[in-house]
C-alpha cells in the first residue's frame, strides 16, 4: 500500500514539472551554491536533459527505490526540491535536497544517488552542456 501512496504522489507531483519555469543563476537556493558553481552551468537550453524512457519511467524507477522506512511521520506531507548536475556525458552529481525534513531529503538525495542512470545530456547548438536539474517531491503519509 505504501507503494502505491509514493507512486501516486510522485506521478501527480511531477504533473507540474513542465509549466515551472527555467532555472536562473538567481533561483538557485544557497546550500545548493555551496556545492555548485552556477557559473560553469548553461541554463538556457535548446534541449533538456532526459532520463532514458522519460518522465514516467524516472517515477518509476524513483518510486521503486526510494524506502520509506527511515521516515518516522504518519498523517502529514513532506515536501522537498531535489537538485542535481547533468554533466555532458550523461552522469548525474552534486544531488542536493531543499526541504523542511532531513530524512526526507536524505532519502531523496540517496534515491538519486541509487539510480545511477545517464541521462541524455542538455544541449545548446547540438552540443552537451552541463545543466543543473530541479525536481519537486511531494508525499502524503497517511
Amino acid at each position: 500500500m505504501m507503494r502505491f501512496i509514493l507512486f501516486l504522489a510522485l506521478f501527480f507531483g511531477f504533473l507540474g514539472f513542465g509549466q515551472v519555469k527555467p532555472l536562473t543563476p538567481e533561483d538557485v537556493p544557497e546550500e545548493v551554491k555551496k556545492i555548485v558553481d552556477c557559473s560553469s552551468l548553461t541554463f538556457v537550453v535548446m534541449k533538456q536533459p532526459e532520463f532514458p524512457g522519460g518522465m514516467n519511467e524516472f517515477r518509476k524507477k524513483f518510486s521503486e527505490n526510494f524506502d520509506t522506512t527511515p521516515l518516522k511521520v504518519s498523517n502529514t506531507t513532506l515536501k522537498t526540491t531535489i537538485y542535481f548536475v547533468v554533466e555532458p556525458d550523461g552522469n548525474v552529481n552534486r544531488i542536493k535536497a531543499v526541504g523542511d525534513n532531513e530524512d526526507f531529503n536524505k532519502e531523496a538525495e540517496r534515491t538519486i544517488k541509487s539510480m545511477n542512470t545517464k541521462y541524455e545530456p542538455a544541449k545548446v547548438n547540438n552540443l552537451a552542456v552541463r545543466y543543473l536539474m530541479r525536481f519537486p517531491l511531494s508525499m502524503n503519509f497517511k
